[in-house]
């Protein structure tokens, strides 16, 4: 990854255009991403915190007092500890572990938010090409009405209507134009990069992903996966922080041994030299009008409150993987159709230049015109397909970028029905 970055650098230095596929695009924007750098400074405060608590235990303080009669230095030890402050230094480990966890999910939510860019992007494109060739056909039409006007061959309603076609299918280009740019910088944006620097994005596995349509999704594969959701884990981490809360709590009145000692030099003393004492103290706290006791319960009705949550999310989760064979039949379906429709456009295109003639010109135009929209139909179900494979990824806690490997296996063989 930071050789990754320093030619990403070097790259920048010489103005070179970047080329991003996925993938690289995703490695920079992990180390790139505003949101990513920000989360990861919190987690970098809350390990000083952890390890400040750890050093704190058993760590020796010393004092120095002076006053206008004498100077002394004053030291203090813990040497036994029943258990007061382990249950604190347990709760700030994990405190940490549920921000390391939140950074892991927003890892893969930037790759899935990333994956949408790139895709926006493809289909802004497409949808101008499609804007293009209909404007290009339009305005054909349109000329040609005003030439038979001035013939007496045509009226001026039919004029009008052909222009209005043709300004509607321009603004349809502005606006495709207007998407193209604006996902354009934005990738940059998310990315961290310059928004004056040129890059050059590879669609191409997205556009060759192979969709499974002898396949449907594995309901066991999916269940059995659940307890890795990052909403499970941190819930998990919730309860254990709270339960080590509670434990802090109850043991507030066990006792603890201290080792003080103290060197001292009065002023004006006829000796030089400084006089030492040292001492062991058991300090036991007997009566504390019954606060730790309210505490203590307050957290454990807190852990119960989190794991009603965690399993609502749970039953929520095993409800959206009952679904999921449906939902991908269901999306399968519409990739079919709008293959269908494609094939069935280009059969027409291919009609079309058979019989091409002057009169039947503006057909071929629409033809084309046709078959480039169910271009953009067929990548636009390929795309929402792809969309719901990361998302399902990302719910049982895997990268999900992992699709484009084939792994792990989440399908298996559709039984067809009778």
């Amino acid at each position: 990854m930071i050789l990754l970055c320093i030619l990403a650098l070097v790259a920048l230095s010489f103005g070179e255009t970047l080329s991003l596929d996925i993938r690289k695009a995703s490695q920079i924007a992990l180390e790139g991403n505003r949101e990513l750098i920000r989360l990861k400074r919190e987690i970098n405060s809350l390990e000083d915190l952890y390890m400040f608590r750890k050093a704190e235990r058993f760590m020796p303080k010393l004092n120095a007092l002076i006053d206008k009669e004498s100077f002394s230095l004053l030291g203090e030890i813990l040497l036994l500890d029943l258990g007061n402050r382990l249950a604190l230094i347990e709760s700030q480990r994990l405190r940490l572990e549920i921000k390391r966890e939140l950074l892991r999910e927003l890892e893969r939510q930037v790759k899935i938010r990333l994956t949408q860019l790139f895709m926006k992007l493809a289909l802004a494109e497409k949808k101008a090409e499609v804007a293009r060739e209909d404007m290009a056909v339009t305005y054909v039409r349109f000329d040609r009405e005003r030439e038979r006007l001035k013939q007496g061959l045509s009226n001026r309603v039919e004029v009008a209507r052909w222009e209005s076609k043709y300004r509607e299918n321009r603004a349809r280009l502005l606006e495709a134009q207007r998407e193209y740019n604006e996902t354009y910088t934005e990738i940059k944006r998310f990315l961290g990069l310059p928004l004056d620097r040129d890059i050059e994005v590879n669609l191409d596995s997205l556009l060759d992903f192979k969709v499974l349509e002898d396949k449907t999704l594995s309901t066991e594969a999916i269940l059995r996966g659940l307890n890795n959701n990052y909403l499970v884990k941190i819930k998990g981490l919730e309860i254990k922080y709270l339960e080590a809360r509670a434990k802090g709590e109850k043991r507030v009145l066990y006792p603890e041994l201290y080792a003080y000692f103290e060197v001292k030099n009065r002023f004006g003393s006829n000796s030089d030299s400084f006089k030492g004492s040292a001492n062991l103290v058991l300090r036991t706290p007997l009566f504390d009008g019954k606060a730790s006791f309210y505490r203590f319960r307050s957290f454990l009705e807190l852990r119960r409150a989190v794991e009603v949550e965690r399993k609502d999310i749970l039953e929520t989760l095993k409800r959206r993987a009952m679904v999921a064979p449906y939902d991908w039949d269901e999306l399968v379906a519409k990739y079919q159709d709008a293959r269908t429709y494609d094939k069935w456009a280009m059969e027409n295109l291919d009609l079309s230049r058979s019989n091409y003639e002057l009169e039947l010109a503006f057909d071929l135009g629409y033809a084309m015109s046709t078959k480039t929209e169910a271009e953009r139909r067929v990548m636009k179900a390929k795309f929402e397909i792809i969309l719901y494979l990361m998302r399902l990824y990302d719910m049982l806690g895997l990268d999900p970028l992992l699709i484009f490997e084939g792994k792990p296996n989440l399908f298996k063989d559709r039984v067809e029905e009778l």
